[in-house]
């Protein structure tokens, strides 16, 4: 079996849906080459090897490169941003009267906002379900940006992107997923360099206050026990005890300025925030990271222009191949056509490239026939193709059947739609355009990367071969 390529990239993703908007015409030895590099692969792993060779001979301009690059340049202005925000933030903190730092403020904003945020994010996500369904205004303001930069003034590949959804869409998504989250990495860098800054050169307190006498002291408490249990063991001296709390707390009788330190508590900011602010972003830009390169290794190609396509690629013109038939297809005769194996079978060896190995009706997949089903897959290694009458799509119905099929013969058994009318003479004959488009859009639209559609045709006769070639 061939092996596959590396994945793709962004780069390369932005550049095959540049191509496909620009609706170039594909030639035959592009078909050619195609269907050379895929020989032996099936369903998606046929469609990144497939769609690279066509890709690497239609490609004019990189489009990818030039998003790739602006992305770079907005994400450098994020994280330069948010860096000085981080220690505009800090400085805004420091009380000049004072002459000190309100911990409890320090904690509840600059740490507790970021919290919120993600809080927030998660909700949402968890709302949409999954990832790749929509963007955060903060992801749709880079794209944008991005764009811009980019120079782009034709948003056609962007809105294909977009529109196709699936694993393309949700690697656009991580990568400017990861762009959000270095720009909080470097928003806490900027709060720790603003702490530590002011400790350095200037001599700052760390206060608190209250109006009550013991609720924001005990809250206060709590939170450092808690904020501090991951390195309470090996740096004890950076958790401020009971005496240290109690003796930061701010008094209106107080009439002089706050003392330096104590170290503790500057210790205590800085840790928290490394550990609650920096660590945590720096995980999730991982995972963003980790989750872009698994959405691009995992490319399906099921949007509608992708499998549109891979059809005009594999699926229209005859090309001549050495590749032997697959042995045991299961075909279904799904609307009674009447039809035979004996009628099909040079169209399923020429076109389909299986020998069936059992015809029956679709009543095997029927409620209590599990193990006639079962039986008849097994039998099948090289998948089951549904054969059916153009006029005779029941969408509810099709759903129901692919969703039996795929119940028991898993995710990867390759499923052919094989789309052939009957004539007056009880011959299979092509269907008609308006049939051919309606199955093509619901084949499409389950999203099935190892579900095909095949439009009965005549055998070319030698002439017409050589007049098409």
């Amino acid at each position: 079996m061939p092996k596959e390529p590396s994945p793709w990239t962004l780069e390369s993703l932005v550049d095959f849906e540049q191509e496909i908007a620009a609706s170039t015409a594909t030639t035959t030895a592009v078909r050619t080459a195609v269907i050379s590099a895929t020989r032996g692969l099936e369903g998606a792993a046929a469609r990144r090897v497939g769609l690279r060779v066509w890709l690497a001979q239609m490609r004019t301009t990189s489009a990818g490169g030039k998003f790739s690059n602006a992305l770079s340049i907005v994400g450098l202005i994020l994280v330069l941003g948010m860096f000085l925000v981080g220690i505009s933030a800090v400085l805004g903190l420091l009380d000049h009267e004072r002459g000190g730092i309100n911990v409890v403020l320090f904690l509840a904003i600059l740490i507790g906002g970021q919290w919120g945020v993600l809080l927030l994010a998660m909700l949402a996500w968890l709302m949409r379900r999954r990832a790749s369904e929509g963007f955060s205004g903060v992801q749709l303001l880079v794209g944008k940006l991005a764009r811009r930069f980019a120079g782009d003034r034709d948003d056609a590949w962007w809105q294909n992107l977009m529109e196709g959804g699936g694993s393309p869409r949700a690697a656009v998504l991580w990568r400017i997923a990861r762009l959000a989250q270095a720009a909080g990495i470097f928003f806490n860098i900027g709060i720790l360099t603003g702490l530590a800054g002011l400790v350095l050169v200037k001599h700052i307190g760390f206060f608190w206050e209250t109006t009550t006498e013991l609720a924001m002291h005990s809250i206060l408490e709590t939170a450092v026990k808690f904020l501090s249990a991951p390195w309470f063991l090996w740096w004890p001296g950076a958790v401020p005890n009971l005496s240290v709390i109690e003796a930061s707390r701010w008094l209106p009788s107080r009439a002089s300025g706050l003392a330096p330190g104590p170290s503790a508590w500057w210790e205590f900011l800085l840790m928290a925030t490394g550990v609650w602010g920096l660590l945590p972003r720096a995980i999730l830009w991982l995972l963003a990271w980790h989750a872009g390169r698994g959405s691009l290794a995992a490319l399906d190609f099921q949007g509608r222009s992708h499998r549109a396509l891979w059809r005009a690629l594999v699926g229209v013109d005859r090309i001549e191949t050495d590749e032997k038939p697959l042995d045991g297809v299961l075909v279904l005769d799904v609307g009674g056509s009447g039809l035979t194996v004996n009628e099909l079978r040079p169209f399923l060896l020429r076109r389909l490239r299986v020998h069936p190995a059992a015809w029956h009706s679709v009543a095997v997949l029927d409620s209590g026939a599990e193990e006639e089903a079962a039986l008849a897959l097994g039998n099948a290694p090289a998948g089951v193709v549904l054969l059916a009458e153009g006029w005779s799509l029941s969408p509810s119905r099709m759903i129901a059947l692919h969703a039996k099929i795929r119940a028991s013969a898993g995710s990867q058994t390759p499923i052919k739609f094989l789309i052939a009318n009957v004539d007056e003479a009880r011959q299979p004959a092509p269907p008609n355009a308006q049939e051919q488009r309606e199955w093509e859009r619901f084949v499409d639209s389950l999203r099935d990367p190892a579900a095909e559609i095949f439009i009965f045709e005549k055998a070319l006769s030698s002439l017409e071969l050589h007049t098409r070639e």
